[in-house]
């Protein structure tokens, strides 16, 4: 059996989440989003090359695991 957690953005802002990837619109410039404020859905990041506003919408974090009780059994003499 798996344990599945979900968390969404509220729960993770305050978590030390970051994240990082290329400019959406010119591919060009990495955008990095690591305050709690660059996660806010009204405000978002400006791409220092092109200027575009990028926000952030939506976001989850699963967390899955195995079942602790089924890991003890399979690592038992």
């Amino acid at each position: 059996m798996r344990l599945v957690e979900k968390y969404p953005i509220e729960r993770m802002k305050d978590k030390g989440l970051k994240l990082s990837f290329q400019c959406p619109h010119c591919k060009s410039s990495r955008i990095e989003m690591s305050r709690p404020e660059d996660m806010n859905f009204w405000r978002g990041v400006k791409c220092a090359k092109c200027k575009t506003l990028v926000v952030l919408d939506s976001l989850s974090v699963l967390a899955i695991r195995e079942d602790v009780t089924r890991e003890v059994e399979q690592t038992a003499p």
